[in-house]
């Protein structure tokens, strides 16, 4: 596709609004602690839900592809409106998540304080499509954030982020 071609293709696409979600999956940092690394999406969907699959796409240039490619347990984390910076760590900053960040529970490091809601998945199927990984997950344990019930959620249209908002009946 000749570059004209491919940035019209890519605002084709943007004009469908997504939502955004924080990838975690365990890892061990350069110094050999255990600690979790996350990545910003907004490539999520649901699949099935007998048996529960999701899946989310991974740029196969992704500097930090061998390590999502290869993971064989992760979390999706769907962000609140209030999450923006998280999302914008994980795209662009830091990827590792450590106890004294404050953004994990520690009984489950795979899940961000504050997400909408979360889901613990494992590996199902992978399959390259095009210039991607699309990565199946089974749904293993998930839950939402009573806490933030009713908040809106961070949203992604255009190239830029938004949030949810119900529509007048």
């Amino acid at each position: 596709m000749s570059d004209p071609d491919r940035l019209a293709y890519r605002h084709a696409l943007g004009t469908f609004a997504t939502g955004v979600a924080v990838v975690t999956i365990p890892v061990v940092d350069r110094e050999g602690h255990p600690c979790v690394m996350g990545l910003t999406i907004n490539s999520f969907a649901s699949v099935s839900l007998e048996p529960k699959l999701i899946l989310w796409s991974l740029d196969l240039k992704s500097e930090r592809y061998a390590l999502f490619a290869e993971a064989q347990s992760f979390g999706i984390n769907i962000l609140s409106a209030a999450q923006r910076d998280l999302s914008d760590r994980f795209f662009r900053e830091n990827p590792y998540c450590r106890e004294a960040d404050d953004l994990s529970f520690a009984d489950e490091p795979l899940r961000l304080k504050g997400a909408l809601s979360w889901l613990k998945c494992r590996q199902y199927q992978t399959q390259v499509l095009g210039d991607h990984l699309v990565i199946v997950g089974e749904v293993e344990a998930f839950d939402q954030s009573e806490t933030h019930f009713g908040e809106h959620g961070l949203t992604y249209f255009r190239g830029r982020y938004g949030q949810t908002h119900p529509l007048p009946v």
